[in-house]
């Protein structure tokens, strides 16, 4: 049967006809669902009695707050704004022309020169001195026409008035090479020998237009005193070459034209500062995103959804919906309140345009948020990256699309469309400070006259529509070829479909912090579309050939020789089977190093339906690093387990549907409720809602939580924590339970409450368990499971653990100090190996070897007896070897080269 499975998007077709394709799409919806509540309850959440309000002022941020307080700001600038245009002087101020001021050098009171001219005749310095006495005729200081020698890499060693230079050349190359330090050069021109036969009077001024020009007065005031005054001696001396005329004078004033303010009020500064204002707007939920999304990874908290059974695609769908209906809220209030402030560029245009413009925006920076979040693992840096990307964002939009002329430089002819137009469209803020650019210009609109203003607005059918090119700006190559507001909508819409393939995508290939990944051709895999591909270990496999070590004991052969049996046959009596797993902890991808460790070395396990295992051993000695690998949170290194025939380094999709894990750490949302918790992970895997509710009423019954079953997580204590997470391993009765130190931080009242409730549950499932309580291995474990540095050490139940690396048993007994010889007597005739380990004041200690088990009996009904022999005791106890000495003997005589030739201390 041909059957095609999407499972990555719950896209899929299914040519079968077996209610597979029901159930998948029942199982998708309802996960997306409980998912969905879950987002919301940490928002808002909905109980019998009341609304509680959980993260109401981030939620109220995002969509109300933080756009709202933008538009505010943009509005009382655009508003102080409107004031300075609105200025009206109806009758401006006239004011005298003032003479040529003093030369002032690149800093104050530096040498300078007043004026350089040429040529230098009897004319021109004639009409020089003209020049300064009427200057200084007008208040100012009378300058020196001076004959100096220049050189043009000179400074000017002081203060000079005016001198005349060789030529044109010498101004040009004077003033390039020494900037800053001369006011004026002036050169005439004569058609004739003697200025006074010609009618043509040329000359050329030269100025310093970056200290003169102020931006608004082409020709600032200096330079109009210079022409007046050149004018005056000019005129001056062509009325009387010998100077005994009375001077010419040349009296102006100036005064501006009325200021009549426009009738029509441009929003300048909202086109200007709205691309930053709004992106910084939009950045509120993307940070939002970045540290949800990446604090629910650190915390194990995705993990512990997905162990449940949740399907990555739906975690991301979720995500995507949670925020994307917060963005179409803020998109909402910015149009909404945009039009009642009376921004011309939401009253201008259709409202549905700019939502979408808005919306899509938004949506877009959710999508590369979300692709961010793959590449982080801890949420100050997914947060710092957030800030850092807001401030090259914020001055991007600042500086870019403040003006046509910067904004639509890119679209220019000489700017290389391959290295640069490309590049910036995969930058959703790129293509929406260009949308926001062209709707300013069309909804603002430009001056066909001095008082006529055209506004075309922008509508649907604007938006397919070149841009005109009065509103473009002229490189010198023409107007550039701008792509319609429909096209960059587009490439929105592209940003959105890209960065949501490529989260998809890096979320399966990228290790997560446990290693785990795919191949980067996962998607071309069979097996990731729905194809079942069983892997068996072959008898002659090469990775399984004498895998046994030398000191290994004899129960752990056995073991490892009954998982090999059981593997290469049809037997079913082992479900969980551990098949020489390996996991090591390399430094460099390819090279050995030193700091290498092996966690796990060659450990093989089988495990029978309804029972128990416990593992034992020292912090490091592989108990966690194999948990995590049977719950499919770390890949092995070589190996395999399979769990009800599925292996888990292929099948771990298909094993969680059977398995529970309480992780050692515990992995609970801090603002989701006991019950909250159950009715999320029992929706995530599939329990229904009549066995949820019974759950919630059993079993936190049974672990004594319902009398706190409606408070937040975060105000549990450790072990009221520990036994919430043990109830949500067992939610859906699976098959196998991993729980790894469950008890931890519990009083000994609710670890006995748990005991019991462990031992009800296992019936028909296997647990397995990590403990560093001997007396809870000892309660609860069917077979015990002691490692060491990495390797199975002991297997066995209690009684043959304690038989086989027991010191036997402890009898002591109390007696009168004179009648210790006569009992050591008696002692000695029952136990002929039996060592004396303490004789202090008549208190008598033996060690009894394993051999004098058979024995035992017949000295204990000597010590009953009425002989007077007996009678001498007056106290006597007998005990066995503890489980805790069984631990430690079995870790002293462990090998202390363990990790990798390393001695562990």
């Amino acid at each position: 049967m041909l059957e095609y499975y999407m499972n990555s998007f719950g896209i899929f077709i299914v040519y079968k006809y077996n209610g597979k394709l029901i159930d998948y799409i029942s199982t998708y919806k309802r996960q997306l669902i409980v998912v969905l509540k879950k987002n919301f309850k940490l928002q808002v959440n909905q109980t019998e009695c009341s609304i509680q309000i959980r993260y109401w002022r981030t939620t109220l941020t995002q969509i109300l707050f933080a756009p709202l307080g933008y538009l505010i700001l943009l509005f009382i600038l655009q508003r102080a704004g409107h004031i300075r245009d609105s200025r009206s002087i109806p009758n401006p101020y006239s004011y005298p022309l003032d003479a040529i001021p003093t030369c002032q050098g690149y800093k104050e009171n530096e040498p300078c020169i007043n004026l350089m001219f040429t040529p230098k005749n009897a004319q021109t310095l004639a009409i020089m001195n003209k020049l300064s006495d009427n200057n200084a005729a007008r208040g100012k200081e009378r300058f020196t026409v001076e004959d100096n020698d220049l050189n043009v890499l000179d400074k000017p060693t002081k203060k000079i008035g005016a001198v005349a230079v060789p030529d044109s050349d010498f101004i040009y190359t004077y003033t390039f090479n020494n900037p800053n330090t001369t006011m004026f050069g002036i050169s005439f021109d004569f058609t004739q020998n003697s200025l006074v036969t010609t009618n043509t009077i040329s000359y050329q001024v030269w100025y310093n237009y970056s200290l003169h020009n102020n931006g608004s007065d082409v020709y600032s005031r200096p330079l109009l005193s210079l022409f007046r005054g050149l004018d005056e001696a000019i005129l001056s001396y062509y009325n009387d070459p010998s100077g005994n005329a009375n001077p010419v004078k040349l009296d102006v004033t100036i005064k501006d034209w009325p200021l009549v303010p426009p009738r029509l009020l441009f929003d300048d500064l909202v086109n200007s500062y709205g691309p930053a204002f709004f992106f910084a707007a939009a950045m509120m939920i993307f940070n939002n995103i970045l540290n949800t999304v990446v604090t629910e990874k650190e915390l194990g908290l995705r993990y512990a959804m997905e162990t449940m059974g949740l399907k990555s695609s739906v975690y991301w769908l979720s995500t995507f919906i949670s925020y994307f209906y917060l963005v179409i809220i803020a998109s909402l209030v910015i149009c909404v309140f945009g039009i009642l402030f009376r921004f011309s560029y939401f009253t201008n245009a259709a409202f549905s345009v700019i939502f979408v413009q808005f919306s899509l925006f938004g949506t877009a920076m959710v999508c590369l948020a979300m692709f961010i979040t793959v590449f982080c693992r801890r949420a100050k840096i997914a947060v710092l990256f957030g800030v850092f990307l807001f401030i090259i964002g914020l001055i991007f939009q600042n500086f870019v699309f403040s003006n046509s002329f910067v904004g639509y430089v890119w679209w220019d002819v000489s700017v290389d469309p391959a290295a640069w137009k490309t590049l910036c469209t995969l930058i959703p803020f790129f293509n929406f400070g260009k949308i926001f650019l062209d709707v300013g210009l069309l909804t603002a609109g430009r001056k066909d006259a001095l008082t006529e203003t055209f506004i075309p607005g922008v509508t649907w059918d604007t938006i397919y529509q070149k841009m005109d090119s009065t509103y473009l700006p002229d490189y010198g190559s023409g107007a550039p070829d701008v792509p319609t507001i429909a096209v960059s909508f587009q490439f929105l819409i592209l940003n959105i479909f890209i960065y949501g393939i490529l989260t998809w995508y890096f979320d399966h290939v990228y290790p997560d912090e446990y290693g785990q990944r795919q191949p980067f051709y996962f998607f071309l895999l069979p097996s990731h579309w729905g194809y079942k591909s069983e892997k068996k270990i072959q008898k002659d496999d090469p990775k399984l050939k004498d895998p046994k070590f030398s000191d290994e004991d004899e129960d752990v052969r056995n073991e490892r020789d009954l998982v090999y049996k059981e593997e290469n046959s049809n037997s079913e009596k082992f479900p969980l089977r551990i098949v020489n797993l390996i996991k090591e902890y390399k430094k460099y991808p390819f090279l050995k190093s030193k700091t290498d460790k092996i966690a796990v070395n060659k450990t093989c396990l089988a495990l029978e339906q309804g029972k128990l295992l416990a593992f034992l051993g020292q912090n490091g000695a592989g108990k966690s690093t194999t948990m995590n690998i049977l719950s499919g949170l770390t890949p092995p290194t070589d190996g395999d387990a399979f769990i009800y025939g599925k292996s888990c380094k292929h099948e771990m999709e298909n094993i969680r549907k059977i398995l529970g894990v309480c992780p050692q750490h515990d992995i609970l949302f801090n603002d989701l409720t006991a019950k909250e918790h159950i009715q999320l992970y029992g929706a995530i895997k599939g329990v229904s809602d009549e066995e949820i509710k019974k759950i919630i009423e059993e079993r936190l019954e049974a672990v004594k939580l319902t009398k706190v079953a409606d408070r937040f997580s975060s105000t549990y204590s450790g072990g009221m924590k520990r036994r919430l997470s043990m109830i949500i391993s067992t939610i859906g009765d699976p098959k196998v339970i991993l729980m790894d130190e469950p008890t931890t931080g519990m009083d000994p009242v609710n670890r006995r409450h748990v005991w019991s409730f462990i031992e009800k549950f296992k019936e028909n499932r296997i647990i397995v368990l990590t403990t560093h309580s001997m007396e809870e291995a000892d309660v609860l474990g069917d077979r015990i499971a002691i490692m060491a540095h990495g390797r199975l050490r002991a297997i066995g139940n209690s009684m043959r653990l304690k038989s086989r690396f027991g010191d036997g048993y402890r009898i002591s007994m109390n007696v009168h100090p004179s009648d210790t010889e006569k009992t050591k007597e008696q002692v000695a005739k029952y136990f002929q190996k039996a060592r004396l380990e303490d004789d202090t004041a008549g208190s008598i200690l033996y060690q009894l070897s394993p051999e004098a088990t058979t024995v035992i009996p017949d000295f204990v009904q000597f010590l009953e007896s009425d002989l007077p022999e007996a009678k001498l005791v007056k106290a006597w106890g007998i005990s066995q070897t503890t489980l805790e000495e069984v631990f430690l003997s079995i870790i002293r005589k462990a090998n202390p080269q363990g990790y990798n030739g390393y001695e562990v201390k």
